[in-house]
């Protein structure tokens, strides 16, 4: 009825309905990756909505103890939510104490975290709209879709999960939200929460539930409603929301998103590292401004005069899986490079066609000069051609994306970093063997931006050739994608090479010494090799089949004079890597859907007397049916190539031990 207090409302399911939990992340669980999610998300959706040219500010805001609610102020925003919250019957033991945790947050303080913005349009659209599709109702977006993005081409996100980050983020798995929109002058709270299919009072409910205004309508024509601070009967109740939770809506047009009972995972040092490593370029661009707070702790501010000194006080995560440009000197130089990048000018970048692996656009330019520049650690920017083209089109879109590079000795291995727009896309790594570190940057409202974006799955953590939506809007879309992530790789194969030497060491493990002595370059010694290269190398096992390298790829054949009919052969190939092993690293590239290569893709085989069978993106089994036997791969670029061969039995062998 009007005037009641507002509350928590799941709806009936009806009979017919299907049972299904969402998808988008575990339930009352906390993950390691839960403070990089929570900033991505939310830096994405607050960039995504940034009015005209201002800097978005974006404060992340914790309570403490020392702030938490009361349980009886807390009491207002809980309303017929907990006994929604409740272990299902099969609930494995690891959810059943997860359960136990979140209930037992109702009976006591509500500690929070507040994320708002500043500078952008808040949720605009109408919020009465509720049909299947609402293009730019970002008030439906938020509250109102799952899976279906009302953005447009050139924002960040696409995917319509985004959002999930905040209830992620709850103990409770819950969130709250006040928005001042853009043209308005009043303030619009609602919540929501994301559960499981569940019963409760002998009621079915799907996961969905909204903190809403209060309605006696019933489930079948119930439109979950926003309190309005223009109404009477709603002013009270919001104008406490926000000084309980501090919120700064009267004024400023932005969202204010509520996380009660965050997770612990969660804290001010988390948030402050995980704003660096995602968002360093907008931060350098002045197009972003962050504030974390917390009582206790100084308040950090993240911002272009800024980013430079706060870098060096963030803390390495405490996990084997976080790679070297995370730390706080790879990526205190790779923000020194965003700064030199966003004072050049157009015309002081090397403009050139993006190289691929048949057309050599740097041999028009002065490589002499370039490699002196390199050698001597100076910058080079670079402005890549590309063209690309829609399904459907009658020509291709020319386009272009920018390139930084420095020599950087000092790293273990090389770093490139990949920034869509304001979104750094993080789980990409081709230069480990250059000690260089690079910076891609392409604008994210070209159609270029257009097409890689639709190459990048729910997360954005990688550009994907094999992504459908790619394959179903572009034409070439898996070779664009490929040029751009390969292009540093092409372009510091040129920088370093010498022209006057051949190189002898691809398929390295098969022909360890140089063809003939004294010509050639001398290998470099990897990080915990033995002996030194003055030492004489250990008499190399001959191998069964002969292993060439050819302008694309290499050939494996019989020895001359040896019938190898009927034999059975395992073949696998990686580029070569200076650290680690090479096919580990592709296995797990692979795992995350980006291998450097795919067979069946851009990579081909043509056997000759031969039966092949893929087995995997890099792995052959192969039959000899004559002595003519003869396998060519083509497809490969520049890079060394390690090729390993074994009797197909001897697999087998290998995978019944395991």
């Amino acid at each position: 009825m009007a005037g009641d207090a507002p509350r928590w409302r799941f709806r009936r399911m009806l009979p017919s309905e299907i049972n299904q939990d969402p998808v988008q992340g575990e339930f009352f669980t906390a993950a390691s990756d839960l403070s990089e999610r929570l900033v991505r998300e939310s830096l994405q959706n607050s960039l995504d909505a940034r009015r005209e040219d201002e800097t978005v500010r974006v404060r992340y805001r914790f309570s403490g103890e020392e702030g938490a609610l009361r349980p009886a102020g807390a009491a207002r925003y809980l309303a017929d939510l907990a006994p929604h919250i409740q272990a299902d019957p099969n609930a494995d033991d690891a959810e059943r104490e997860a359960i136990a945790r979140a209930r037992a947050c109702f009976d006591g303080p509500m500690t929070w975290l507040t994320v708002e913005d500043f500078g952008a349009t808040g949720l605009t659209g109408d919020i009465e709209a509720n049909e299947s599709k609402e293009a730019g109702n970002d008030f439906w977006g938020f509250f109102r879709s799952v899976g279906i993005s009302p953005k447009g081409e050139d924002s960040g996100g696409s995917w319509g999960l985004g959002k999930w980050v905040f209830p992620d983020a709850s103990m409770i798995n819950a969130y709250l939200g006040a928005t001042r929109r853009v043209g308005e002058e009043r303030t619009l709270l609602m919540g929501m929460a994301v559960l499981r299919t569940h019963a409760a009072g002998g009621v079915k409910h799907p996961p969905y539930g909204q903190f809403a205004a209060a309605d006696d309508s019933d489930d079948d024509a119930w439109l979950p409603l926003p309190l309005d601070s223009d109404r009477e009967d709603h002013a009270d109740f919001v104008l406490t929301a926000l000084a309980d939770f501090g919120l700064d809506r009267l004024d400023d047009h932005g969202l204010s998103v509520v996380v009660p009972y965050p997770k612990p995972d969660l804290t001010p040092a988390a948030i402050a590292r995980a704003v660096i490593t995602q968002y360093f370029l907008p931060i350098v661009r002045g197009d972003l401004s962050v504030e974390i707070a917390a009582p206790g702790e100084r308040t950090r501010t993240i911002d272009a005069e800024t980013i430079a000194r706060e870098v060096v006080d963030i803390a390495r995560p405490d996990s084997e899986d976080t790679h070297d440009e995370e730390t706080p000197d790879s990526l205190a130089g790779v923000i020194r490079l965003a700064e030199w990048a966003h004072r050049l000018g157009d015309d002081e970048h090397i403009a050139l066609t993006v190289p691929t692996r048949t057309n050599d656009t740097l041999a028009a330019l002065d490589l002499d000069d370039l490699r002196e520049r390199y050698e001597r650690g100076a910058r080079l920017a670079f402005q890549l051609d590309i063209g690309v083209q829609r399904q459907g089109a009658a020509e291709r879109t020319p386009c272009d994306f920018r390139l930084y590079l420095e020599r950087a000795e000092s790293l273990p291995q090389g770093h490139d970093y990949f920034v869509r727009g304001h979104l750094s896309i993080p789980r990409m790594d081709h230069i480990q063997r250059h000690r260089a570190r690079v910076l891609v940057t392409v604008d994210g409202e070209s159609e270029l931006g257009h097409l890689l974006r639709d190459s990048e799955g729910p997360a954005h953590v990688s550009w994907d050739p094999h992504e459908q939506r790619l394959k179903d809007r572009w034409r070439g879309g898996y070779a664009r994608v490929q040029e751009v992530r390969r292009a540093a790789v092409l372009l510091l194969q040129r920088l370093v090479e010498r022209p006057d030497e051949q190189q002898f060491d691809a398929l390295a493990d098969l022909f360890p010494a140089d063809p003939e002595p004294g010509r050639g370059r001398k290998p470099s010694a990897r990080p915990g090799a033995g002996p030194s290269s003055t030492d004489t190398p250990p008499t190399p096992t001959p191998s069964p089949l002969e292993v060439s390298r050819t302008g694309e790829g290499f050939s494996v054949r019989a020895p001359q004079g040896r019938s190898l009919a009927g034999s059975q052969w395992s073949l696998r190939f990686a580029y070569d890597v200076v650290r680690g092993n090479p096919f580990r690293l592709f296995d797990r590239a692979a795992q995350q859907g980006t291998p450097d290569f795919s067979l069946g893709e851009e990579v081909e085989v043509h056997g000759r007397s031969a039966e092949v069978e893929r087995v995997a993106a890099n792995a052959l089994r192969v039959r000899a049916l004559g002595d003519d036997f003869r396998l060519d791969v083509t497809g490969l670029d520049a890079r060394d190539v390690i090729v390993e061969v074994d009797p197909a039995e001897d697999l087998a062998d290998a995978e019944a031990a395991a």
